[in-house]
């Protein structure tokens, strides 16, 4: 890779596996960035992720002095962070890049103001394939959009919808739909398993007609999302069958991957796709 001089510096706040990936990514010279600075509620995950750098050396510092010092700010926290972040990014004129998906629709009237300020937010295309087409079939005449996940028994252990409709998924032995609605309330009920349909949503018609089924299957073991996109345009389905990190077995290693290439595609000066 051919190096510029004044190279973009950016922030990561989380460095759990998608950080970790991020950093490794640029210390193997595989970004045209430098990473300057980390922050991670854990101050645990920060040195466990300078273990695996051998040519950088963040510095960590806390949110706020991150995200003064770099050009953009990149979230791999939880859902709950976003709004802070936001916020900061927001009073610092920073650019932003947002993996959890929920936590920018729960907070989309930052979004506006982002627009006014000239602030540019991305948020990688995720666990799921599909996203170009989408963008381009809503430019005219996008009409419906439904999700389709499928996830293995264990993905939705503790989750408060399934007691509360008092659904049991011990022993099931064929696939049971487990929640059919709209994507606003899926995210809601299912925020552990469900930011694919927060991105979705922003992509496309909004979380209130962006249509989600969830399934539980007890005949896979990874992830699997299927998008279905209809408009002027005519018809796609797309479907990703998820692999889990190397390094995270909870985390979407396609996850990384799309958060990786979407740095590149902010730095570098080729850009091929929609």
């Amino acid at each position: 890779m051919l190096f510029k001089k004044n190279l973009k510096k950016i922030g990561m706040i989380g460095c759990g596996a998608i950080g970790t990936e991020i950093a490794v990514a640029v210390d193997k010279k595989d970004i045209n960035v430098i990473l300057y600075c980390c922050n991670d509620i854990d101050k645990n995950k920060y040195d466990e992720l300078l273990k695996k750098l051998k040519n950088i050396r963040p510095k960590f510092l806390s949110k706020e002095k991150l995200i003064k010092k770099v050009d953009l700010v990149i979230e791999c926290a939880k859902k709950d962070a976003v709004k802070e972040i936001f916020e900061l990014a927001l009073k610092y004129n920073k650019d932003v890049m947002f993996l959890s998906a929920g936590g920018v629709l729960e907070n989309f009237e930052l979004v506006e103001k982002a627009k006014q300020k000239g602030i540019n937010v991305y948020v990688p295309s995720g666990a799921v394939v599909g996203i170009d087409g989408l963008d381009a079939a809503k430019y005219h005449g996008l009409k419906k959009v439904t999700l389709i996940t499928r996830k293995p028994p264990k993905a939705f252990e503790g989750n408060e919808y399934l007691k509360k409709k008092n659904i049991s998924l011990d022993g099931i032995t064929s696939e049971l739909v487990i929640f059919e609605g709209p994507a606003k309330e899926a995210i809601k009920e299912f925020p552990a398993n469900i930011n694919v349909a927060a991105t979705l949503s922003m992509a496309g018609l909004g979380p209130d007609i962006t249509k989600v089924k969830i399934v539980v299957d007890p005949f896979i073991s990874s992830n699997m999302h299927e998008i279905i996109v209809e408009g002027d345009f005519g018809r796609f389905r797309a479907i990703t069958e998820n692999l889990p990190s190397p390094t995270n077995p909870k985390t979407s290693y396609l996850t990384a991957l799309s958060t990786i290439v979407m740095i590149k595609k902010i730095v570098e000066p080729i850009h091929i796709g929609t």
